[in-house]
């Protein structure tokens, strides 16, 4: 009995042995999305899947929003980067990232925006199924 729980448990580590390389995948995939589209590269909707939960949109306004802010005096703010807080595997395949669209500034050190992603791996690599903006503006400062 012991022997096949220590085969069971050697299995699952060997499943899960590609853990860096998986979260350099998504890390990537992620800060695509920081770098967004330049002029010849592909378009961000490859990042996602086709089914995919997409609030790209809405993360862009608040982006605009954070920006007009930081046009007061005393106000300047860096353009707002997603920065990974956590990274969990639920399964080989899906993964659920915690991130958060930091804006840092001078007077007012940081505003944030929670945003949850969760990826999943197909045959292309790690992709986007589901992108979720966790505030709404009406509660921000």
């Amino acid at each position: 009995m012991k022997a096949v729980i220590c085969t069971l448990l050697v299995a699952t580590a060997c499943a899960w042995a590609d853990g860096a390389a998986d979260r350099a995948a998504i890390e990537h995939v992620i800060g695509s999305l920081n770098v967004g589209q330049a002029a010849g590269e592909k378009p961000l909707s490859v990042l996602f899947t086709t089914d995919a939960e997409n609030e790209l949109d809405r993360l862009v306004n608040l982006n605009r929003w954070l920006l007009e802010r930081s046009n007061e005096p005393w106000s300047e703010m860096t353009t707002p980067r997603l920065v990974i807080q956590s990274l969990r595997f639920v399964t080989p395949d899906v993964a659920l990232v915690d991130a958060s669209n930091t804006a840092y500034g001078s007077m007012i050190v940081a505003r944030r925006i929670p945003v949850l992603f969760v990826m999943k791996k197909d045959g292309r690599g790690w992709r986007i199924s589901s992108l979720r903006v966790l505030v709404d503006i009406a509660s921000l400062p």
